[in-house]
């Protein structure tokens, strides 16, 4: 993926020391015989891991409840009434690492990820051995975090990046939740801070119709327009969603550097729209792909969000190559890395890169004959054909295994956790 560009090759060894790729060369048996470690991946494939650059990891713990019904009633009936009662520290534990297995069983190493108690975010992902940009997360409303953290999320935020700053994989952010559900107040101070630290902002931007047209009724500005005038949009801020711009709304993000986040999943499933993808490719403007959260999406796979996102433009564009497999594939990786910040370090298998990659094992019917790599890993790969995870230099998934989490202890405490949201939500729904 070096320069942006899918490039298979074949018979190659490539070589890690401590966390970065060393060595990239023709095959050779005595290169097996001079490693510590030697994986053998012949006949698959190796690649970069894969950058998930927008989610909710703690809402794992609510995949698949009331996906059906009404978008208001499903947030404001349910999940707003759950979150209120459930979500604390432990509870943002046991769901971001459910998150983070998933998510090392797809391939994914490095996400960005926006949910609350971001200090406990940080450490489950730490300990996973992924690679992550943190939120602290910033509203007008009162979230679950405030009964134990308290509501100055300056005092916060400046406490999370002093601990964090210097990570090699963990980077605090600062996450307004919107334009909308934040005060011009709170996005002042969130641009104060960016200004002050350098640290990226990662926040939703104009995801529903609605959305843009209170922005016009309130402030006689599209979202986009309103962020910009806030000087809350430049290289540094990440957008999620961006589905309804308009062309001032493009031109300006393009102009000021900003980066998008395409969740076609949860796009489509909660009727929000498809976004304008493959022009701001054309306008080279930074695209990564997201899954969103698992209470909306419903699984963690950019596998299939590769694919979709593809078939989507497709569709919008009344073109078979508005958005081709490749474009996907680069979004995926080297492209989510550039547009998170992170493309010189991660994001194409180059010799000075952190070692984050992953091995494909192609041996499945859906996957042969195999005429094009790249077609089969974003049209016919499912996810769970990764049979081995690698990121800054440590395996944290082999033969199929992941090594850093504890499956049966997890799923307990999952299982007690389901329990536990089923009577509620049966109470919920008596109560409705």
């Amino acid at each position: 993926m070096a320069g942006g560009k899918a490039r298979p090759e074949s018979d190659i060894f490539l070589g890690i020391r401590g966390q970065e790729i060393e060595l990239i060369a023709p095959w050779d048996s005595s290169r097996a015989i001079e490693s510590k470690e030697f994986i053998d991946a012949s006949d698959r494939v190796v690649l970069p891991s894969f950058v998930n650059g927008h989610t909710h990891f703690a809402m794992s713990l609510f995949r698949g409840m009331e996906d059906d019904l009404p978008f208001e009633k499903w947030l404001f009936d349910r999940i707003l009434p759950l979150e209120s009662q459930f979500v604390d520290s432990e509870f943002v534990q046991v769901g971001t690492e459910l998150a983070a297995m998933e998510s090392i069983r797809f391939g994914v190493t490095t996400v960005c990820d926006m949910y609350f108690y971001p200090e406990s975010v940080a450490s489950v992902l730490d300990r996973s051995g992924m690679r992550g940009l943190v939120s602290q997360v910033w509203s007008g409303f009162t979230l679950p975090e405030d009964k134990d953290l308290g509501r100055d999320k300056r005092a916060l935020f400046e406490s999370f990046f002093a601990r964090w700053r210097s990570h090699e994989r963990i980077t605090p952010i600062l996450g307004p939740h919107t334009p909308y559900t934040c005060t011009e107040e709170q996005l002042r101070e969130v641009a104060d801070l960016a200004a002050k630290t350098g640290a990226r902002v990662h926040i939703h931007v104009s995801e529903t119709e609605g959305e843009v047209l209170e922005s016009l009724k309130r402030h006689s500005k599209t979202p986009v327009q309103y962020l910009f005038d806030l000087n809350l949009l430049n290289r540094q801020t990440i957008c999620a969603h961006c589905v309804h711009l308009n062309e001032a709304d493009i031109a300006l993000l393009k102009a000021s550097g900003a980066s998008v986040v395409h969740n076609p999943d949860s796009n489509l499933k909660l009727s929000s729209g498809i976004a304008p993808v493959s022009r701001y490719l054309a306008e080279a403007i930074p695209v990564a792909l997201g899954t969103d959260g698992a209470a909306s999406n419903n699984d963690l796979s950019l596998f299939g969000t590769m694919d979709l996102a593809t078939k989507l433009q497709k569709f919008v564009g009344k073109s078979n190559t508005a958005m081709i497999a490749e474009q996907a594939l680069v979004c995926a990786t080297i492209g989510g890395a550039k547009a998170l910040g992170l493309d010189d370090r991660i994001g194409s298998l180059e010799v000075g890169k952190r070692a984050d990659l992953v091995v494909v094992d192609f041996a499945f019917p859906h996957l042969q004959p195999v005429h094009s790599v790249i077609s089969q890993l974003v049209y016919s790969a499912q996810g769970l054909e990764v049979d081995t995870v690698i990121c800054d230099g440590k395996v944290l998934m082999k033969g199929k295994k992941v090594l850093t989490i504890d499956f049966e202890s997890l799923m307990h405490r999952v299982a007690v956790f389901r329990d536990k949201i089923g009577a509620a939500l049966e109470s919920l729904r008596i109560s409705s």
